[in-house]
């Protein structure tokens, strides 16, 4: 048994032997009780307690509960007896004066224990799933699987360590499929590439529209290979690459991390040129494996279907032949609306040759200019025009069938005239400002 005495103090467990005199069943039985003259038993001497009933526990206790000094702690049978003063029992073996005994919390206090109980778990809970999860890997953010041997090294905006040459393939595809351009040239050859469209913004774009999966990048352990083999998913695209390496230090990097485009035929254009949103003058210019729109930033003036260019990697050829400017549906729309105005407007103007209208009209006959009118006859010249686009002008083209009435003089003699005008009209709209301007050829 053990005590809580916070000095350590042991008892060996067992029953203690009885202090006072003639109370053991081996001890002197001391003074004997005589008949008192009275006949009432005599009582034992003066500081002699009585002989405590049988079977009843001896008054000193054999452990110590209380915070005291360990010479106050000595009971009768770890030394000798001592005679006490004043010839009373022996010092050490008098019963302990009795305790108070702990007080019993209320309630409240209970319940606040309760409540400190479970707050003191719930925190070792949380310790505990602190430090089981804390070195534990994070998980691929692409989801893609990587097979037993690959290197898989997670994309930070800061390089990581790339002591084989497939770690730092591998590391510079993943920072891609992430979106992190900083981190992607973090591991090209000194100096870094620059450029306008090497930027998180720009790949950001390029992730929406396309993403950069299933990376597969066998380890490499060979300190003197020159590439590395990687396969990976851009968009629908399965792409197999061998990537240039070089060590520099004591890592690895790429030898080529960008691709650069050419765009000397399409800046020099008319039209304005943005890619994935930046607008760029340069008849080059350096971009990152992925997807790549190239928008004028206008409204009635795009690139077409064709305008996203994918750049599968820093060595396959990216076709930027088949960029060309031209109207949008919303640009065709509002050049034939444009143009249709523009005619109906020109039928109400009396005059043989109105000036920019598709009437050209010469005729003998003197027209009186307030009576002349013009109507159109036959089918709806807008019904189905002809469209084309050529650098910021677009070009409509319609059939007209008109008929001409007025009075008029001839020779010296006045009457009612006609005609009917037929052929082909072509109206040229300059589409790259507002409002869009009409001029019939």
């Amino acid at each position: 048994m053990s005590s809580n005495n916070p000095y350590g103090a042991q008892w060996a467990e067992g029953g203690p032997q009885s202090p006072w005199p003639g109370q053991g069943p081996n001890a002197d039985p001391g003074p004997e009780q005589q008949p008192s003259p009275y006949g009432y038993p005599q009582q034992p001497p003066a500081g002699y307690p009585s002989e405590p009933p049988a079977g009843s526990p001896p008054s000193a206790s054999g452990y110590s509960f209380g915070p005291y000094a360990p010479e106050q702690q000595r009971t009768g049978w770890d030394s000798g007896p001592q005679p006490g003063q004043y010839g009373g029992p022996p010092r050490g073996y008098g019963a302990e004066p009795a305790r108070p005994a702990p007080q019993q919390p209320n309630g409240k206090t209970k319940i606040l224990i309760i409540i400190g109980a479970a707050a003191l778990a719930v925190i070792l809970v949380a310790v505990i799933v602190i430090v089981a999860t804390r070195d534990k890997p994070s998980a691929d953010p692409q989801g893609s699987q990587n097979p037993g041997g690959q290197t898989n090294p997670q994309p930070s905006g800061a390089p990581q360590s790339t002591p084989r040459p497939s770690d730092a393939v591998a590391a510079y595809l993943q920072a891609l499929a992430a979106g992190d351009a900083t981190g992607a040239l973090s591991y090209a050859a000194d100096p870094a590439p620059a450029g306008p469209l090497l930027t998180n913004e720009v790949l950001a774009k390029s992730r929406n529209r396309t993403q950069l999966t299933g990376i597969d990048v066998p380890v490499v352990e060979d300190q003197n290979v020159k590439s590395v083999s990687a396969t990976y998913t851009l968009g629908s695209s399965v792409v197999n690459e061998s990537f240039d390496v070089v060590k520099v230090a004591d890592t690895w990097k790429l030898s080529r991390a960008v691709k650069d485009l050419d765009l000397a035929f399409i800046v020099d254009g008319p039209v304005p040129v943005k890619i994935n949103g930046v607008k760029v003058n340069e008849e080059s210019v350096a971009v990152l494996p992925g997807s790549y729109a190239f928008t004028t930033g206008l409204p009635y003036v795009g690139f077409g279907s064709k305008n996203d260019v994918l750049v599968k990697s820093p060595y396959a050829d990216a076709d930027t032949y088949n960029v060309q400017s031209q109207l949008t549906s919303a640009g065709e729309k509002a050049a034939i609306s444009a143009t249709k105005k523009s005619f109906y407007k020109c039928l109400k103007i009396n005059s043989l040759t109105p000036k920019n209208c598709p009437q050209k009209f010469n005729s003998k006959y003197r027209y009186t200019k307030s009576t002349i009118t013009w109507r159109q006859t036959g089918k709806d010249s807008f019904r189905k025009p002809s469209v084309t686009f050529s650098g910021t002008k677009a070009r409509i083209e319609i059939p007209i069938d008109l008929k001409l009435s007025g009075s008029c003089t001839y020779q010296g003699r006045s009457g009612n005239c006609s005609g009917s005008l037929t052929g082909t009209s072509v109206a040229v709209i300059k589409v790259t400002t507002k409002p869009l301007k009409v001029r019939w050829l």
